[in-house]
């Protein structure tokens, strides 16, 4: 009985009875996107209104995008600081910030969870996003998805991570 009551707890905390993670307030949030890069970000889907597919990233992973809702921001936060993943709250998807992608700070296991590789540049960035590889060519958590989007998204996701922004 413990163990039920547990799980229930456990699950209720980590839905924290919010699954859109947009910066609006509530409501239709189809102007309250500055680009499609954002709404991707965001959502999971692109400017069209289609989902943004995506594969891979574990059953628990995809249990924390159906949690959470389907975007980058399900797992990487509404602010890009990186955060727990739910229900594996022992996983913790690294920052997305300009500085932490794109900066000339090291990038070690101790420090902002983007492993021990060079930063990013647009095309590494492309490749991480949907083939689930660093810098280097070596392979991301397998907590991360495989997204599969067109050119122009994947190019507007990038232009959105490569700009620093202020969703408060």
């Amino acid at each position: 009985m413990r163990v039920i009551i547990f799980i229930s707890l456990l699950f209720l905390v980590s839905c924290n009875g919010r699954v859109d993670h947009s910066p609006s307030t509530g409501g239709d949030n189809s102007g309250a996107f500055i680009s499609n890069g954002e709404r991707i970000y965001f959502t999971g889907t692109s400017a069209s209104g289609l989902p943004i597919s995506a594969s891979g990233g574990g059953s628990m992973s995809g249990m924390h995008r159906q949690m959470h809702g389907g975007g980058c921001a399900s797992c990487h936060g509404a602010e890009r600081e990186g955060q727990r993943l739910w229900p594996q709250f022992w996983i913790k998807a690294p920052a997305l910030s300009v500085d932490a992608l794109f900066g000339d700070d090291a990038h070690d296991e101790g420090g902002d969870g983007h492993g021990d590789h060079a930063s990013y540049d647009a095309e590494s960035l492309g490749r991480a996003i949907t083939g689930g590889l660093d810098p280097a060519g070596e392979s991301l958590d397998q907590a991360m998805p495989r997204w599969s989007m067109s050119p122009s998204d994947l190019d507007d996701l990038i232009s959105f991570l490569s700009q620093s922004h202020d969703h408060e």
